[in-house]
């Protein structure tokens, strides 16, 4: 493959338009030009699988940046037109190219673009033309529009759900990319959107206990997806869960199949898929379902043994939430709960513990203060235990790297995070962990404050799925608590404005 000449490059956020937050400019990732390559080279990111097998065919590679705003609101306009501009300008200013792979998010919304990676698809395509294959690798939780598909020659999802394949996708997307600048294939695709909004919780593809795995509804059909896959024809199939929080019309499932010059076949695989996950959606709320927070609290508190985690599902940190939900910890206080841990997001909180110093006692509300919408700050008197600079490094499995039964995760997969200050304070036999930034969703996150996940009956994470990656070993069981929030699963106190009516499970279909 010599003399071809690929850019690479990755642009995301996952945008919550309930968010209290909005507009957002601050990013949390940025890789410029060769830090892209010395960033994840040998990594199991999209881009480190990007890069794997362009080098094996003697691709020519030509890094742009990438930018992630992470899981948030809306995006500020200005701080979206700086970066796709400067994406475009990286493109242009690399001469001929042959090819454009790409790390997306698929659920950005804008302040100026509802549709902000198919809006960058869109600039890209009228850059580079229509001869050069643009290839992405996006989230299972993208928001897949018609602009998206019409600008892209080939969208590839994630299959795992929590995100355990990233690294995979981007081979996969970078062999289809060689393929086909061979001329060895011919992608074209066909989507299918469903009445649906993708019930997260129940939509899991795997767990570390094979018996739960077997029972997984989502799990069933992506091994039937992967069956189907095997025609000769069939180039790649996705299942898209969708992002219901960006509430824009295309917020919901989806399915995308990628087929060799076969737009008859991507049309009747497709709908077959579409059938499997349309008989399927009562089965995804089953599987998983919501508890009401006293019965939640009480399950874990009666539990002859931990950790019971309950999942705060409403304040999901990895879903654009607020983090600052105090609802649980409320009902711990109540009842009298002991040896149970709390995550909280609470700047002002945090710079009190600092000022008062370890060992101190101070009055102070936590929580509440974001998002007062669906709950109130807590007032506590509470012994300040820990203070923490909030920079940590997660070692252990974590949403985004890979399935691994150990404690620890090859150094190489290591990664640093900066939450802000954080503070630790005791009130009752109940922990609380505040900090500046959103809570993590791994037990590192505890870990930076001297807290030990594994080593406490009830453990509270902000999250919906990311949490197992880390949790799920030392679980004695999980909890999805039916809390009140802007990353709600049964959406109580959410208004749509944009998603089509009617859908599943909003109205009767």
């Amino acid at each position: 493959m010599g003399g071809l000449r690929v850019a690479i490059g990755g642009f995301g956020a996952e945008s919550n338009s309930f968010s209290i937050e909005s507009p957002v400019s601050e990013t949390r990732d940025v890789e410029l030009g060769q830090e892209l390559i010395s960033k994840n080279m040998g990594r199991r990111t999209v881009i480190g699988g990007f890069l794997e097998v362009l080098y094996e065919s003697g691709v020519e590679v030509i890094p742009t940046l990438r930018v992630f705003w992470g899981a948030t609101g809306v995006i500020a306009k200005e701080s979206y037109e700086r970066y796709k501009r400067e994406l475009i300008e990286r493109v242009e200013e690399a001469g001929k190219l042959d090819g454009v792979l790409l790390d997306l998010h698929g659920a950005m919304v804008a302040e100026n673009a509802p549709d902000g990676e198919g809006t960058l698809l869109k600039e890209l395509r009228e850059t580079v033309g229509e001869e050069i294959p643009i290839m992405a690798v996006l989230d299972i939780h993208g928001n897949i529009t018609d602009l998206k598909v019409e600008m892209a020659d080939a969208l590839l999802g994630y299959k795992t759900n929590p995100h355990i394949d990233l690294y995979e996708r981007g081979k996969d997307a970078a062999k289809l990319l060689v393929s086909t600048l061979k001329g060895q294939a011919k992608p074209v695709m066909h989507l299918k959107r469903l009445p649906m909004l993708g019930p997260n919780l129940g939509m899991s593809t795997w767990s570390y206990n094979p018996e739960e795995e077997e029972k997984l509804p989502f799990a069933r059909i992506m091994r039937k997806v992967k069956e189907i896959e095997g025609h000769p024809k069939i180039l790649d199939l996705s299942v898209f869960i969708g992002f219901p929080y960006s509430d824009i019309p295309e917020s919901v499932t989806s399915v995308l199949a990628i087929t060799d010059d076969d737009l008859d076949l991507a049309r009747r695989t497709v709908d077959e898929v579409a059938e499997m996950v349309w008989n399927s959606r009562h089965e995804f709320i089953e599987v998983r379902p919501l508890i009401p927070v006293d019965e939640a609290v009480e399950t874990a508190i009666k539990a002859p043994e931990g950790p019971i985690i309950l999942v705060d599902v409403a304040d999901n940190s990895g879903g654009g939430a607020p983090c600052d939900n105090t609802v649980i910890l409320e009902a711990l206080l109540r009842k009298g709960a002991e040896d149970a841990v709390v995550p909280l997001r609470d700047p002002e909180a945090v710079a009190k513990a600092m000022s008062a110093g370890v060992g101190s006692t101070i009055e102070v509300e936590v929580g509440g203060k974001i998002d007062g919408r669906f709950y109130k700050p807590v007032k506590v008197k509470a012994r300040v235990k820990t203070l923490s600079d909030g920079v940590y490094t997660i070692r252990g499995p974590y949403h985004g790297g890979y399935r691994t039964k150990g404690a620890v995760l090859p150094k190489e997969a290591w990664r640093k995070v900066n939450v802000g200050k954080m503070a630790l304070l005791e009130v009752d036999g109940i922990e609380i962990i505040i900090s500046e930034g959103r809570v993590g969703m791994e037990q590192d996150y505890y870990k930076a404050v001297g807290v030990d996940p594994s080593q406490r009956k009830i453990v509270v994470v902000k999250s919906h799925q990311a949490h197992r990656a880390s949790f799920e070993n030392i679980a004695k069981q999980i909890i999805e608590v039916d809390t009140p929030g802007s990353t709600s699963p049964s959406y109580r106190g959410l208004t749509f404005k944009n998603i089509p009516r009617p859908v599943f499970p909003l109205d009767p279909i």
